[in-house]
C-alpha cells in the first residue's frame, strides 16, 4: 500500500472516531435532561471528555513514541468504544463516567494519529499533517449530528450509543489491518531524543509558547460558537443559522486546500497572517449589518483559524527530535482543550459586561495576541526545519 493511501486511511480512522463524538453531541443535552439532569450536568456531560483529553494527550503521545502510533491509536479507539458501554445504562453517574473514559481514549487516539501522520508525511509536510488532524476533527463532528438525526437519536438514543461504539471499533480494525512500513521506520528512531527525568519539563518548555498561542487562538473559536449567532442577530445580519456551518466548511476547506502554506512559507509568517485574518473576521462579524459582509467575515475567520493551528504545531515541533514528536504533539494539543475550557468563561464575561458583539471583539483581541505570545523569544537563533526551504519557529522570532 502506497504511503499516500496509508495516510488517507489513517486520517479516515480519526474521522470515524470523531464522528462517534459528533453523533453523541447531537443527543446529549436532551438525554441528560431525560435522566433528570439540569444545565450544569448538561455542561459537565458535554465537556467531560475535554478534561481527560487534556490530561491524557501528553501520555498518549509519549506511549506512541515508545510503542509506535498504530498500537496506541488502536488502543485509544478501543477505549472509546468500550467507554461508551456505561452510557447504555440510564444513570447520570455512569454517563459522566462514560464521557470521561471516552475522552481518555480520544486523547490517546488523537496523539497517536498525529504522530502516525507526521511519520507518513515526512519532514517537508509536517505542517500539513498537524493541520489534517484538525480536519479529521471538524469532518467527524460535522458528520456526527446528521448521523444522529438519521438514526432518530432523539427518540431512540440507544441507536446513537451503538453507533458511538461501532465507529471507533471500525477505526481500530482499519488501523490493525493496514500495513505499517513507514511507522516501523519511524520506530527505529523512537528513542533517539529520549532524556531522563527532566524530559517532561523539557516537553512543556518546548510547547508552552505555541501552546499559549493555541489557547488564545481558540478564544476566537469559542467566541464564535458561543456568541456568533447572537451577534449577527443583534446586528440584523440575518444569517444566524449559517454561522457554524459556514465556519466549519471554511475551516475544512482551508485545511484541505491551503494546508501546505506553513511548510512552504514558514510557521512564523503563516501564523502572523492567520491570526490577523481570524481577528479581522471576528471584528467583521461583530459589526456586520448585511448578510454578504457577515458571510465574508466568517470565511476570513475560518481561513485564519484553519491555518493558525498547524502553524503553531510546527513551532512546537521545530526544535524537537523525531523520537519525541508524539509527546510534544500531545502536550501541544492539550492546550486546545485548555483554550476551549478557559475561553468559554472569558468570552462569557465579555458578553455579560457588554453584549455578544463585545464578546466577539474581546475574542478578536485575544487571537491577535497569539502570534506575539508564540513567536517572541529571547536570544533565539536561526534554524531550519528539514525540508524544502522551511523555516523553523526561531526564524525571525526574536
Amino acid at each position: 500500500m502506497r504511503s499516500s493511501v496509508r495516510y488517507l486511511v489513517v486520517l479516515l480512522t480519526a474521522v470515524l472516531c470523531y464522528a462517534a463524538l459528533g453523533a453523541v453531541l447531537g443527543i446529549l443535552p436532551d438525554y441528560v435532561r431525560s435522566l433528570g439532569g439540569g444545565a450544569v450536568l448538561v455542561g459537565l456531560a458535554v465537556g467531560a471528555p475535554a478534561i481527560t483529553g487534556a490530561a491524557g494527550r501528553p501520555l498518549g503521545g509519549r506511549l506512541a513514541d515508545r510503542r509506535g502510533p498504530a498500537r496506541i491509536m488502536i488502543a485509544g479507539a478501543l477505549v472509546m468504544a468500550v467507554g461508551t458501554i456505561p452510557a447504555f445504562v440510564h444513570s447520570l453517574p455512569l454517563l459522566i463516567a462514560s464521557r470521561l473514559t471516552v475522552g481518555a481514549g480520544e486523547a490517546s487516539m488523537m496523539a497517536a494519529t498525529v504522530l502516525w501522520l507526521l511519520r507518513l508525511a515526512g519532514p517537508a509536510r509536517r505542517g500539513r499533517a498537524m493541520g489534517h488532524i484538525g480536519l479529521a476533527n471538524y469532518a467527524g463532528l460535522t458528520v456526527g449530528p446528521p448521523l444522529s438525526q438519521a438514526l432518530a437519536g432523539q427518540s431512540h438514543p440507544n441507536r446513537v450509543w451503538v453507533a458511538a461504539a461501532v465507529l471507533p471499533l471500525l477505526a481500530a480494525v482499519l488501523a490493525a489491518v493496514m500495513p505499517r512500513g513507514d511507522e516501523a521506520r519511524g520506530d527505529a528512531h523512537a528513542h533517539e531524543g529520549d532524556v531522563e527525568p527532566g524530559e517532561g519539563r523539557s516537553t512543556w518548555r518546548v510547547t508552552i509558547r505555541p501552546g499559549l498561542g493555541l489557547m488564545l487562538v481558540n478564544f476566537g473559536y469559542v467566541g464564535l460558537l458561543s456568541f456568533g449567532a447572537a451577534a449577527v442577530t443583534e446586528q440584523h445580519a440575518g444569517i444566524s443559522a449559517l454561522v457554524i456551518p459556514v465556519f466549519g466548511i471554511g475551516v475544512i476547506a482551508s485545511r484541505t486546500v491551503l494546508a501546505g502554506l506553513p511548510d512552504r512559507y514558514g510557521a512564523p509568517r503563516t501564523l502572523t497572517a492567520s491570526v490577523a485574518l481570524e481577528s479581522a473576521g471576528l471584528v467583521g462579524l461583530a459589526v456586520a449589518t448585511t448578510p454578504p459582509v457577515a458571510l465574508i467575515s466568517l470565511v476570513v475567520m475560518a481561513i485564519g483559524q484553519g491555518l493558525a493551528v498547524p502553524s503553531l504545531g510546527l513551532l512546537a515541533l521545530a526544535s524537537v527530535p523525531a523520537g519525541r514528536h508524539g509527546r510534544t504533539a500531545g502536550a501541544f494539543f492539550a492546550y486546545f482543550d485548555a483554550g476551549v475550557g478557559l475561553g468559554g468563561p472569558v468570552v462569557g464575561l465579555a458578553a455579560r459586561a457588554a453584549n455578544p458583539t463585545g464578546a466577539l471583539l474581546a475574542a478578536a483581541g485575544a487571537v491577535l495576541a497569539a502570534a506575539p505570545v508564540a513567536l517572541l523569544r529571547r536570544g533565539a537563533g536561526r534554524a531550519r526545519v528539514p525540508g524544502r526551504g522551511i523555516r523553523s519557529c526561531r526564524d525571525g522570532a526574536t
